[in-house]
């Protein structure tokens, strides 16, 4: 299983990319996470339980042109104020098996999208999650929380 860590201070002279606890020089991070819309696609209740597709990979420094993928496994990924945390150990990757949680907390239930996109070559960083929160009583709830 891979366990595959991002986390900045806000530049990149405090980021750091590990693999198992080990340095795994990177030109790029893309992750993808999409789930919990309907048809027409509107975010829904159930988020990864409602369905969707997810797609996660690094592009080593070394080797750029062979993405290598993260699931099955974990990816954390930290930022000042931010920590995402999405795990897949299925050995066939199924994706009802995903778990989601942001600061701690599950949204696995809620999560509508995830976006990591880190290009180091280029200097573009673009990260957020988009989470659906129902309510009984009054309207509900969809929040889009950008990382930086």
């Amino acid at each position: 299983m891979n366990i595959v860590t991002f986390q900045t201070g806000g530049d990149w002279d405090t980021t750091t990319l590990t693999l198992n606890g080990q340095d795994w020089p990177a030109e790029k991070l893309q992750v993808s996470l999409q789930a919990g819309r309907d048809a027409d696609g509107e975010p829904v209740r159930g988020g990864i339980s409602a369905g969707g597709d997810i797609s996660a990979q690094v592009y080593p420094q070394d080797n750029p042109g062979s993405p290598v993928g993260i699931f099955p496994g974990r990816l954390q990924i930290i930022f000042p104020g931010h920590d995402l945390i999405i795990e897949n150990t299925h050995p066939g990757f199924a994706f009802e098996a995903t778990t989601v949680l942001y600061n701690g907390r599950d949204v696995t239930d809620g999560i509508v999208e995830a976006v990591v996109d880190i290009d180091a070559e280029q200097n573009q960083v673009q990260a957020y999650i988009t989470i659906y929160r129902p309510h009984w009583l009054g309207a509900d709830e969809v929040a889009t929380i950008s990382f930086i």
